[in-house]
């Protein structure tokens, strides 16, 4: 027996998975009949062998079955007309046309709802009890993994807000000695699903369906590479290094940064990174609180709690404290 496929999951598969155009270039009826005779045996067969059906019982079945069926394709037919104009306003569904699309899909589910409910009593009146609620919990199962696939399938309607990534944080440290590094790390994917070129406008939208318009500026000098489908990757990292000044050691305060594009003709892509150092002096020690108090360079001042594990009796006020942050951002564009 072949592979069970429902046509909304070969749909799924053709129109947003990659490989739109051979379906998109069909019409409705051509699509419709395509997916139907390619499925039709499979379901049939998974009832038959669920069932165990005797030949008087099969006799009174089948052909109240195939009416079931018509009845319930007529349904399908019109979530996959759904689907196609779904896909062909993705990623960006007018408001109008997402209210009007709604107001469909509930019609679509209640007529499948009630085909069910008529058409179970009528099987009652030709198999035992048992058979038929055996048929009902097979076509449960049949329509649930359906419906698991789909949702798999079909990226669900974006709507604007901000993307948001997975972030992770690690702090390393000597026990007793002052200071640490922390560094945060935040990843983000995106495909590209819409491209204005004329405009350099990039719509980006994430797994959980938020969609952000974002406008390329002129050192993306691959801008023209880009395609839609494309996953966009960003990985943002934050460094922040605290240490004790050596004694004597002269300070290197002050800002640095680096870009660097991919040249032209290579992968869209850029590594950025930007390095400030500042010098504090401590001001103030509170052993009771546990709390050191910095001065800066401009006069202003911050009290920051110690670790517990430091032994402030050994620090003196007028030490240094060096405090560098390295913030480094990489974009990448890859191809599906």
């Amino acid at each position: 027996m072949k592979t069970f496929r429902h046509p909304l999951v070969l749909l799924a598969a053709g129109l947003l998975t990659g490989s739109p155009a051979p379906l998109l270039a069909q019409s409705d009826d051509e699509v419709i009949k395509m997916i139907r005779s390619d499925i039709a045996a499979d379901r049939q067969a998974v009832v038959a062998q669920g069932l165990q059906l005797t030949d008087q019982e099969a006799r009174g079945f089948w052909p109240l079955y195939h009416q079931y069926r018509v009845e319930l394709d007529r349904g399908a037919d019109g979530l996959v007309k759904l689907m196609r104009e779904y896909a062909g306003y993705y990623p960006n569904v007018p408001q109008d046309r997402a209210a009007k699309m709604l107001k469909q899909l509930t019609t679509l589910e209640k007529q499948h709802l009630a085909t069910r409910t008529t058409y179970l009593k009528k099987f009652g009146k030709v198999l035992p009890a048992d058979k038929n609620l055996r048929f009902a919990q097979i076509e449960n199962r049949l329509d649930l993994a359906v419906r698991l696939q789909l949702a798999a399938s079909v990226p669900i309607v974006p709507i604007e807000g901000r993307l948001i990534g997975d972030a992770t944080l690690a702090a390393v440290s000597v026990a007793g000695t002052p200071g640490g590094a922390v560094v945060q790390t935040y990843e983000l994917t995106a495909t590209v699903a819409a491209l204005d070129k004329a405009a350099r406008k990039v719509t980006l939208v994430t797994s959980d369906g938020i969609k952000k318009t974002i406008k390329a500026g002129p050192e993306v000098i691959n801008f023209d590479q880009i395609r839609i489908g494309d996953q966009l990757k960003i990985t943002a990292t934050e460094e922040l290094v605290v240490k004790m000044a050596r004694p004597g050691e002269s300070a290197d305060d002050g800002g640095a940064t680096l870009v660097a594009l991919t040249p032209k003709g290579a992968k869209p892509g850029a590594v950025m990174a930007d390095t400030v150092q500042v010098t504090a002096t401590v001001q103030a020690i509170d052993s009771v609180k546990h709390t050191a108090t910095l001065q800066f360079e401009d006069g202003s001042t911050k009290t920051l709690p110690v670790r517990s594990d430091v032994n402030l009796g050994k620090r003196k006020v007028g030490e240094k404290v060096v405090i560098r942050s390295t913030e480094t951002l990489a974009i990448s564009v890859e191809k599906p």
